[in-house]
């Protein structure tokens, strides 16, 4: 857990028998669920503070179904071709670690050094069971507590994010790979739930600083086969606690669901 640095004085975090410690005597325990908890609660706005227990194990049974195997294996190739050995990635938003323990398991060649910050303690429990390996912190994305140009690759999927961090936190040439649900995504999900459904909008791709070398999309149908499948999906996305008690009806009604998915994927180098 060398890579951390002190949330309050931005010093490096040793580790010291079961805690992390700077030099200004700034002390962190490591939970025994596996993770530390750097955020500082009081520069976070975010008053639900990460996703809720519910939508994590609803997202971990969806992933499980295979149903984004084609979106991991896409990420997984990326992360591939761009590591060596003793590489080192920083997983922005890493929830429960899917994606990042399959890259961890797919690069395991190159002996990396893996991290995985994200705002949810309940995530990072689930994390640190699916994965023993990983270094693992609660914190915000828009104050990541780690020590400034320490990652080889920084990889942000579906997760609030700031330039600057990215930025800050990446070596020179250090490669970042971003990925958000694109403008058709779950369109027909969407349309089956709601009167007026709107099309997500990409945002802006320019990042100061960094040079765009890949823009690639990725578009196919799921076909969900039964309710529970449907109910997994719908609790793991936001919609789970934007929708009106008449919409969730309607979820409820559903026991299959063809549907687009829609991803955006792009890979920028620091300049």
């Amino acid at each position: 857990m060398e890579k951390f640095s002190c949330p309050v004085c931005r010093k490096k975090l040793t580790l010291q028998e079961k805690s992390l410690v700077c030099e200004n005597k700034h002390l962190y325990d490591i939970s025994k669920k596996g993770y530390v908890n750097l955020l500082m609660s009081q520069k976070s706005s975010d008053a639900r503070h990460g996703d809720s227990r519910e939508m994590i194990v609803a997202r971990m049974n969806f992933l499980n179904l295979g149903y984004y195997e084609k979106l991991l294996n896409h990420v997984l190739d990326i992360i591939y071709n761009h590591s060596f050995n003793e590489v080192s990635i920083l997983d922005i938003g890493c929830g429960e670690c899917y994606y990042t323990s399959h890259i961890r398991e797919r690069i395991e060649c190159f002996n990396p050094v893996i991290y995985g910050i994200d705002i949810s303690k309940d995530a990072l429990i689930y994390g640190y069971k699916r994965d023993k390996k990983l270094n693992l912190s609660v914190a915000s994305a828009f104050d990541v507590p780690v020590l400034d140009e320490s990652f080889d690759i920084v990889l942000n999927m579906f997760a609030p994010h700031s330039e600057n961090e990215y930025s800050r936190i990446l070596k020179s040439d250090g490669i970042l790979v971003r990925v958000f649900p694109s403008t058709h995504h779950l369109w027909e999900f969407k349309s089956a739930i709601y009167d007026n459904p709107y099309k997500n909008e990409d945002p802006s791709i320019n990042i100061d600083n960094f040079e765009l070398i890949s823009n690639e999309s990725l578009t196919y149908t799921i076909e969900l086969k039964s309710n529970d499948e449907i109910q997994s999906l719908f609790k793991m996305t936001p919609y789970s606690y934007k929708t009106s008690e008449n919409d969730e009806r309607k979820v409820e009604s559903l026991n299959s669901l063809s549907t687009t998915v829609d991803f955006k994927i792009l890979v920028y180098k620091k300049v």
